[in-house]
């Protein structure tokens, strides 16, 4: 039987993975449950909520019992989410819509277009820290409703984030931390309040966001009688605030010093540095969330077209492959590995661009479009494998050299987490594509979740510091070096991948009008 543990939960864009850590940081239990992303038209991603409540409880209820723990050793929950959420509820926290926008819904354009009309771009992100394409943000999706559901936007009480609609499920309060609250385009980053007069000027009721704005290291309330009847957990377990993923994932890779920095490939991949102060460029527009830990920010450029795009190869080209994987007990993202070690670096003149869902850094350009250019009847399956893992990391390169100019600074050293760094050629790939060292760590794969459970346990007492304890419960399991031979054909490479998405750029803009016309 385990002594204390800590519950931590991380709801992700495919799934909620439930983990339980021990007070030494050691991971003793995981369990995921997926759910369901609907496109219902282009340029929309919706998620209901209903489905990350029973993934709540199912993933609460199997990482308990599947680790043996009891409950009552269970000291506290904690919660990583993803962002950019505008969920309308009523005054019971009651969602009012049966699916909600995903972060990566971006059907609110010209509500964008608004906001930068009366706010000014420059204005909005030195303000907010808000570098991403503005429909991407709450501020335009709660306008979007205001616009289009009327009725919805009037009888919301409150437009919470994904983590924070769960925090009132449990707790009955409506509130939210810092590091989410920095990604909505609704908060004044230095004044760390809601920004109440860039919200009059578009529209915006400010007593529809949540009450309270507070540290993540916070204990918002208990486990209350019907939720322990519901998930088995202890009735007054302590609820502690959490944050938003990206921040979390800093904090779980132990990138909590000045310059240090981690790459997440995920369905989406950013590359995020720790550092003491907002970091702003006006070109590449790099965005800057408060930290998890206390007084410090993450600086953070995205590309929303990595893991996601890996998948749909998976799905599109390997299906057959896949299930026989699957019959058999394996991974299917291990043999495509396999197979992609199989060609050779550059993928036999390959180029892919791996734009399929189109959003974020290098080009924050909604309208880009996927590709795989220079293919040949010599080219086989595991070309175009390879070529799809260079193409996400070429995109990777491109956040990395500009988050260098923008910190004046080079990084010897990235910490790759999330489930692109199970992947050693992914790893030896990007090392030789960025040209620097790729350090895969003791939690590659919950660095979110750790990141929350590491803030459960400060807020509790049970460990000293966010800095001590980082040092403590993460360690670097791997280093992969870049290799000078697969370097200088990545240099060559990555020329030509620069100029194959400027080309395309005209094609991907008359191909995205007339899909909208199309759905109209």
């Amino acid at each position: 039987m385990h002594e204390n543990v800590i519950l931590a939960h991380d709801l992700g864009t495919t799934g909620n993975k439930a983990c339980l850590y021990d007070l030494s940081g050691k991971l003793i239990g995981s369990y995921y449950h997926p759910y369901e992303t609907f496109y219902p038209r282009p340029g929309w991603a919706e998620q209901n909520p209903n489905d990350w409540w029973e993934a709540f409880v199912v993933s609460t209820k199997r990482v308990v019992s599947s680790a043996k723990v009891n409950p009552s050793r269970i000291i506290g929950i904690s919660f990583s989410g993803h962002m950019m959420a505008g969920i309308p509820v009523d005054r019971e926290g009651r969602v009012l819509q049966k699916r909600v926008f995903l972060w990566a819904d971006h059907r609110s354009q010209a509500q964008a277009e608004f906001v930068k009309e009366r706010l000014g771009w420059e204005n909005f992100y030195h303000r907010t820290g808000g570098g991403m394409e503005i429909a991407l943000y709450p501020i335009a999706k709660i306008l979007w409703l205001k616009e289009n559901e009327p009725e919805t936007y009037n009888r919301a009480y409150k437009f919470l984030g994904t983590k924070d609609l769960l925090m009132h499920r449990l707790t009955g309060r409506f509130v939210t931390d810092f590091s989410d609250a920095s990604n909505t385009g609704l908060l004044d980053l230095e004044r760390k309040t809601w920004a109440t007069d860039m919200l009059a000027e578009v529209g915006i009721d400010d007593t529809k966001l949540p009450d309270e704005i507070l540290p993540s290291n916070t204990r918002v309330g208990s486990i209350e009688k019907e939720v322990s009847q519901e998930t088995g957990l202890k009735e007054g377990t302590p609820v502690i605030l959490g944050g938003g993923d990206v921040s979390c994932a800093a904090l779980g890779a132990g990138v909590v010093e000045e310059g240090s920095v981690y790459n997440y490939i995920g369905s989406a991949s950013w590359l995020a540095m720790a550092s003491s102060r907002p970091v702003f460029d006006d070109k590449m527009r790099p965005f800057t969330l408060c930290h998890v830990v206390p007084n410090m920010y993450v600086v953070q450029l995205a590309t929303f077209s990595a893991g996601v795009v890996y998948a749909w190869v998976r799905d599109q080209i390997c299906w057959l492959e896949v299930a026989s994987a699957e019959r058999l007990g394996q991974n299917p993202f291990d043999w495509m590995s396999q197979e992609a070690a199989t060609s050779v670096p550059g993928s036999r003149g390959l180029i892919f661009l791996p734009n399929l869902r189109p959003g974020g850094a290098p080009h924050n350009d909604l309208k880009a479009r996927g590709a795989l250019l220079g293919l040949t009847l010599a080219h086989k399956r595991e070309d175009i494998l390879r070529a799809a893992l260079e193409g996400i990391t070429f995109n990777i390169r491109l956040l990395c050299e500009a988050l260098e100019k923008q910190a004046d600074t080079s990084f010897q050293e990235i910490r790759m987490i999330g489930g692109g760094s199970k992947s050693g050629l992914w790893r030896e790939i990007e090392a030789s594509i960025l040209n620097k060292r790729i350090a895969t760590l003791s939690a590659q794969q919950e660095a979110n979740s750790l990141g929350a459970a590491i803030t459960a346990g400060v807020t509790l007492g049970v460990f000293e510091s966010f800095e001590k304890a980082a040092q403590q419960f993460i360690e670097v399991r791997e280093i992969t070096h870049p290799k000078k031979d697969m370097r200088e054909v990545y240099d060559r490479q990555f020329l030509l991948f620069n100029k194959a998405y400027e080309s395309l750029v005209p094609i991907n803009d008359m191909l995205a009008e007339t899909a909208a016309e199309e759905a109209a």
